[in-house]
């Protein structure tokens, strides 16, 4: 009798892993597309910021930079926004490049 049981836990073990997989793929395909139609955020409006380039002149820096943008704010927050806007990894910057400074 035993024997005869064996093979119908098999299907059901199958059944279960195939829903399973059905289950977590219909959710990755969902949390995918509600990614790129942009669902997260919603209901929240937010403009796009605008942007300014600066060509890098010999003698400048980040800071320097920085703080003829900063409009009498904390210059930390603008050097932590320039870096990030041109995703660099240290301060250090040569003549000639060109940066991206974000403006709120």
């Amino acid at each position: 009798m035993i024997s005869d049981f064996q093979p119908a836990q098999r299907v059901l073990r199958h059944r279960h892993r195939s829903i399973g997989r059905a289950l977590l793929g219909a959710a990755s395909v969902a949390c995918i597309g509600w990614a790129l139609i942009g669902g997260v955020g919603v209901g929240a409006t937010t403009a796009p910021t605008a942007a300014v380039t600066v060509v890098v002149s010999p003698g400048d820096t980040v800071w320097s930079i920085a703080e003829s943008h900063a409009g009498g704010g904390d210059v930390r927050n603008e050097v932590a926004q320039i870096l990030s806007a041109n995703h660099l990894g240290s301060p250090v910057i040569q003549a000639g490049e060109t940066l991206v400074i974000p403006s709120d």
